[in-house]
C-alpha cells in the first residue's frame, strides 16, 4: 500500500483566505511555519513502510553477496575456536555433558549445553548439565525445537544457526538494496558478519536464528505479506524476548497511517510467540513467566557503578586484548548511535525495533551486573548495520581499519569461547 499525503491547497503571500475556509489551530504557527502537531503527522506519513514486491533479482543477487562474507568470518570464527581449544586450558569443572563429536566439542560451551538439553528433554530435569530445570527456562524453546524436528543430533545444532545466518545475511542485503544501494548493502553484510560478536551466529546459540526471523520479518513487510511477517514475528519472539518487540514495529508502522487490519493480525501472532513460550513453560514447569524469574538466577555481585566507564581504559591502560567486559558499553554506545540515525532516515518501524533492543541490552546489562553480553545482545540489531554502512562507504580507508580491528576482536573472543572462557 501507498500512503501518500493528503492534496492540499497552496496560497500565496498576501492572498486572502477564501470565505468559509480556515487552517486547522495545529496546522500553522503564528509566522505561517507548520505546526508542530501537522508536522509530527507528516513525518509519521513520511516514515510509513510502501510495500511493494520485491524482484527475485534482488534475492539471488543476495545469495551471491552472502557468499564471501560468510564464507571469510566462518572460516576465522571455526579456526580461532579450535585454537582455543587446544592451546587453552579449560578453567576446572567445566565441560560439556552433551558429549558432541570431536569435531564440534569446541562449539559446545556454556548456553550450547542448555539449548541441547531442551531440545532434548523439554525444560524437564535431565541428567547432567544445567542443574536445576528452574535455570533452563532461561532460554527460550524454538531453537531447540527446530534442533529436534531436524533429528536432535549435534551435528543440527550446529549447522542449524549457520545455515541460518548465511540466509540471513541474504535477506539483509534483500533489505539493504531496497533502502539504500548495492554497494552500501555489501558493506553492511561484512559488518555483521565480522562483528565483534559475530562468532555465536556458528555457535549453538540462538542469534543466528533470531537474526534471520527478524530480518525475514522486515522483509515481509516490506513486501506487503503482513500476516506472513507476523508468522516471522512470532518465530523472533519464541526464539528471544526482544523479537516481542517486532510488534511495537508493527504498532509504529499502524501510527505511522498505515490503516490495513492485518497489522493487527501480525501484531497479535508476534504476541503469541511469547505466549507459546510461556504456554510450554507453564505446562513443563508450572511457571508461565519463567522465563522472567529466571534472569535472577545469573545476577552477578554488586559492582561500582564506574565499572560502566572505566573497564574499557583500565583494559587499554593493562593491555589485556582479553577483557570480554572492555568492549561491552563502547559497542552499546555505537549501536545507539546507529540506531538514532536509523529513526531519523529510514522508516519508523526500523528505528522503533532497533532502539527498543538497545534499550533491552542496557536494561539487561545493569540488571546482571556485567556488560560483557552486551556485544553479543546487540549483534542482531540489523537496521545499524545499514547506518554503519552509510557512514563507512565513503571512507575507504576508515573502512578496512574498521572491519580489521572489528575481525581481531572477533578472532580473540572466538579463542577465549574455544578454552572455556566466558565472553557473554
Amino acid at each position: 500500500m501507498s500512503i501518500k499525503d493528503p492534496p492540499s491547497r497552496t496560497i500565496s503571500p498576501g492572498q486572502e483566505v477564501p470565505s468559509g475556509s480556515r487552517l486547522a489551530p495545529d496546522a500553522a504557527s503564528g509566522d505561517g511555519k507548520p505546526g508542530r502537531a501537522a508536522s509530527l503527522r507528516r513525518w509519521l506519513r513520511d516514515s510509513a513502510i510502501r510495500p511493494s514486491p520485491i524482484p527475485r533479482a534482488h534475492y539471488v543477487l543476495g545469495l551471491k553477496a552472502a557468499i564471501a562474507p560468510f564464507l571469510v568470518s566462518r572460516f576465522l570464527v571455526w579456526a580461532a575456536t579450535g585454537f582455543g581449544a587446544r592451546n587453552l586450558q579449560a578453567p576446572p569443572g567445566l565441560y560439556s555433558n552433551l558429549n558432541p563429536p570431536t569435531a564440534l566439542a569446541p562449539f559446545f560451551h556454556w548456553d550450547a549445553d542448555a539449548y541441547g538439553y531442551i531440545a532434548h528433554n523439554g525444560y524437564a530435569l535431565g541428567s547432567g548439565g544445567v542443574a536445576a530445570e528452574v535455570v533452563r527456562v532461561a532460554w527460550f524453546p524454538f531453537y531447540p525445537l527446530l534442533v529436534r524436528l531436524a533429528g536432535g543430533s549435534d551435528w543440527a545444532m550446529f549447522l542449524i544457526p549457520n545455515i541460518s545466518f548465511f540466509l540471513a545475511l541474504v535477506l539483509l542485503y534483500v533489505l539493504g538494496v531496497r533502502r539504500m544501494d548495492a554497494g552500501r548493502a555489501a558493506l553492511a553484510l561484512w559488518l555483521v558478519a565480522l562483528g565483534p560478536a559475530a562468532m555465536f551466529f556458528s555457535y549453538p546459540y540462538t542469534e543466528s536464528v533470531f537474526l534471520l526471523s527478524s530480518v525475514g520479518a522486515f522483509v515481509l513487510m516490506e513486501s506487503g505479506h503482513w500476516l506472513l511477517s507476523g508468522l516471522a514475528g512470532m518465530a523472533a519472539a519464541a526464539t528471544r524476548f526482544p523479537g516481542l518487540l517486532f510488534a511495537v514495529a508493527l504498532a509504529a508502522e499502524r501510527a505511522a497511517g498505515n490503516r490495513r487490519w492485518t497489522i493487527y493480525a501480525a501484531m497479535l501472532l508476534t504476541l503469541g510467540g511469547l505466549g507459546a513460550v510461556a504456554f510450554v513453560q507453564w505446562y513443563q514447569m508450572g511457571d508461565p513467566l519463567g522465563f522472567y524469574h529466571a534472569r535472577s538466577f545469573w545476577i552477578g555481585p554488586e559492582r561500582n557503578p564506574l565499572y560502566l566507564i572505566g573497564s574499557f581504559p583500565k583494559a587499554l591502560i593493562e593491555g589485556d586484548p582479553f577483557n570480554a567486559e572492555a568492549i561491552g558499553v563502547p559497542v552499546l554506545l555505537l549501536f545507539a548511535a546507529g540506531a538514532a540515525w536509523v529513526t531519523g532516515r529510514m522508516p519508523i518501524a526500523y528505528g522503533v525495533f532497533a532502539i527498543a533492543q538497545i534499550l533491552v541490552a542496557f536494561d539487561q546489562g545493569l540488571f546482571l551486573h556485567i556488560f560483557s553480553l552486551v556485544p553479543r545482545v546487540v549483534s542482531v540489531i540489523f537496521p545499524c548495520y545499514f547506518a554503519f554502512a552509510t557512514f563507512l562507504a565513503p571512507r575507504r580507508n576508515f573502512t578496512l581499519a574498521w572491519l580489521l580491528l572489528s575481525a581481531s576482536a572477533m578472532v580473540v573472543n572466538s579463542i577465549q569461547y574455544g578454552g572455556w572462557r566466558f565472553i557473554g
